[in-house]
């Protein structure tokens, strides 16, 4: 006789199993006392009962979409706006706009933990900023970033496989939460930007630096590969340019940089930059923020992918949700009454 499959001493035992060839085996591991209650209640359970049985467990795969993964925080943050306590970034905000300094000039604004904590911070609050439209990348002293701290190569030595994995894929999350921020991002580059500092003003959606700035991913000759930064400065400057960039470990100039896509516009002086950023604020302030926000991220969820039925009903999807938003039926009300929209009402104003 055997056991039915409704019966709770075979749900309880058929929980255990042994994998044997990569496959799954049930064993019931019946005990003697067990046996003796089975046989009591007329049920006898031959030793060889579960034999030809196998479990093979129904893998699923799911082919996610770039517009299904949405970047993330590493961890909590330990400070905001109102409580800062990261002296290494400094985190400003002004009327639709905020600032973000690089503020280590003894160590060229070198990519330390410290720094890192303070960028993390900064964006954990800015994703949920919509009042802020704008945000703006820049440093204090002669370079822009110099890349990672030189002692994190020392201590990375000493790391077992796995921590050094995690620390590599926290930079990376980092460079694309920044990346990923709802708010138009503006990188200032007063000096060079070396390894991870490039991958910073790649991650910015438009570059001015000064005429002087050089860019140099240098790992290779340190026989390394700059990994944590191939996602941002792929999506930037294409991958023609990237194997060049970072295979080739060339200094590229200003204006190379300007040829290959990096940088937006070139000025003589830092003085020139609070015109620049000006600029762009004009325009940014007529552009509805939802809006503004949802193309930016258009843009990136789109960029390289072949034209698949998947991404046809992506875009369609979010101009259906755009059509019907608030600023969608506000911002045709103000067409037709030839007035400002609401967002146009309150001009963003740079702090510098």
């Amino acid at each position: 006789t055997y056991l039915p499959t409704y019966n709770p001493f075979l749900r309880k035992h058929m929980a255990t199993a042994r994998v044997r060839s990569g496959r799954a085996k049930f064993d019931l591991g019946l005990d003697e006392e067990e046996r003796e209650l089975l046989k009591k209640a007329g049920i006898v359970i031959p030793e060889d009962h579960m034999d030809g049985y196998k479990y093979m467990p129904q893998t699923r795969v799911v082919d996610k979409q770039s517009w299904e993964v949405t970047a993330g925080p590493n961890h909590p943050p330990t400070s905001s706006s109102s409580n800062w306590k990261h002296p290494e970034v400094k985190f400003e905000l002004g009327q639709g706009i905020a600032y973000l300094t690089l503020n280590s000039p003894d160590t060229h604004n070198a990519l330390t933990d410290s720094l890192m904590a303070g960028l993390h911070d900064a964006c954990f609050e800015l994703h949920r900023r919509t009042d802020i439209r704008i945000v703006v990348l820049r440093a204090e002293g002669r370079m822009f970033c110099a890349g990672t701290d030189p002692k994190s190569f020392q201590e990375s030595a000493q790391l077992s496989d796995g921590e050094a994995r995690r620390s590599s894929v926290a930079l990376m999350r980092l460079l694309h939460y920044f990346q990923s921020l709802p708010q138009f991002t503006i990188g200032l580059a007063q000096g060079s930007a070396m390894g991870v500092g490039l991958g910073l003003l790649a991650a910015c959606d438009t570059v001015c630096v000064v005429s002087t700035a050089r860019f140099v991913v240098s790992e290779t000759k340190l026989g390394v590969c700059p990994a944590t930064i191939v996602p941002v400065v792929v999506s930037k400057i294409g991958a023609s340019n990237a194997k060049r960039v970072m295979c080739t470990a060339e200094n590229v100039s200003a204006e190379l940089a300007k040829e290959m896509g990096l940088v937006t516009e070139i000025v003589n002086s830092t003085d020139d930059f609070s015109q620049f950023v000006e600029t762009i604020c004009d325009k940014i302030t007529l552009c509805a923020p939802l809006a503004s926000a949802r193309s930016k991220r258009l843009v990136q969820n789109v960029s390289s992918r072949p034209l698949t039925l998947k991404l046809i009903a992506y875009t369609g999807g979010e101009l259906a949700d755009v059509r019907i938003s608030d600023e969608a039926v506000k911002g045709m009300v103000a067409v037709q009454a030839k007035v400002k929209p609401f967002w146009a009402e309150v001009p963003i104003k740079p702090l510098y």
